[in-house]
């Protein structure tokens, strides 16, 4: 850590936060997946990461720090058999929300366990309708991750829907919020395709759009927050939205005015057992789980206040996803709203 610059003063917010409780942790627990989506490669891993012992006991230590929200990530979650007794463990720990991002065919068959948690989020992955979202992710899909949300709404497990923006899907976004809207589901989250995710010996151009294509998406990213504020429903990355031509078109990772607050009060477990700050800081590994390092230990110790600082001087290398720091991208644009 000695290699980076001093960073400038803190106001009084980002001074409190480097003293902050951890609010939420991430646990990547697989990188299995039941589908082989067309812009991903994470399946390729086909590995599980920690142990149900192992996981068990992060769920603890973190909740023993303050954490009240637990991701788990990675691939497809039910693809392990124990990941249902994770999220009752985190249940009763006392864990208020647990964001469950699925692809929604794994589902149904654990949907009556899952209504009685009352953590539990589901987070269903959807391109757009029948026709965009099976070409995607294979034949079939689309009418059996819908099927999984109709039976998550008749049981009360709060649901929403997650889609990527790219030259597939833009035209069709309306789809998503017209679903949001008929099933009465919860916040619809939108992020733009991140390349990284298709893997470093694929082209990732067919996903993405040509320099020409910036007015449109511009105009169409409007036309969805439009449509969206008619029909009653909220889009939970809104206040990123305007970041999104910059990003996909100049590679610009925004970080919010005022800095990033993720590493003050996140921590991820990646596959292999190592601790990061966020999904987007891995130059720095703060320590790993799987050779015996405990939370507590690494939760502000000095490697992770340097990187709570990295971020909150806007010095980290941004990003533009779901896990971005939309609190404070929220709170900026209240500011600026008139």
């Amino acid at each position: 850590m000695a290699r980076r610059s001093a960073p400038p003063s803190l106001n009084a917010r980002q001074a409190e936060a480097l003293g902050w409780d951890l609010q939420e942790i991430a646990i990547e627990l697989t990188v299995h997946c039941n589908l082989r989506c067309a812009m991903c490669s994470v399946w390729q891993g086909r590995k599980h990461g920690a142990s149900g012992e192992l996981a068990r006991d992060l769920l603890a230590q973190a909740r023993a720090l303050g954490a009240s929200s637990f991701v788990p990530c990675g691939g497809e979650c039910f693809m392990r058999e124990d990941f249902t007794e994770l999220l009752q463990h985190a249940d009763r720990l006392g864990f208020e929300r647990s964001e469950v991002v699925t692809n929604g065919l794994l589902v149904e068959a654990q949907l009556e366990k899952l209504a009685e948690l009352r953590s539990v989020h589901l987070h269903v992955s959807l391109d757009g309708p029948p026709e965009v979202h099976d070409a995607l992710r294979g034949q079939g899909v689309y009418a059996r991750a819908l099927s999984a949300v109709e039976a998550a709404v008749r049981l009360g497990v709060p649901t929403g829907l997650s889609g990527v923006l790219m030259r597939p899907t833009l035209d069709t976004v309306e789809h998503l919020v017209d679903l949001h809207a008929e099933l009465g589901l919860r916040e619809l989250s939108l992020q733009p395709y991140q390349p990284e995710i298709d893997g470093q010996d694929r082209d990732p151009s067919r996903w993405l759009f040509e320099p020409a294509q910036r007015a449109r998406v511009m105009d169409r990213l409007a036309e969805i927050r439009a449509y969206a504020r008619e029909r009653g429903v909220k889009i939970y990355t809104e206040s990123v939205l305007d970041h999104v031509p910059a990003y996909l078109f100049d590679g610009l990772r925004p970080i919010p005015p005022g800095g990033c607050f993720m590493p003050s009060r996140f921590v991820l477990i990646d596959i292999d057992g190592d601790v990061y700050p966020c999904f987007f800081m891995r130059e720095d590994v703060m320590g790993n789980v799987v050779r015996g390092d405990r939370l507590e230990a690494i939760w502000h110790d000095e490697m992770h206040t340097a990187l709570q600082m990295l971020a909150l001087s806007s010095r980290c290398p941004g990003c533009l996803a779901a896990c971005s720091d939309i609190a404070t991208f929220d709170a900026c644009e209240l500011e600026r709203s008139p």
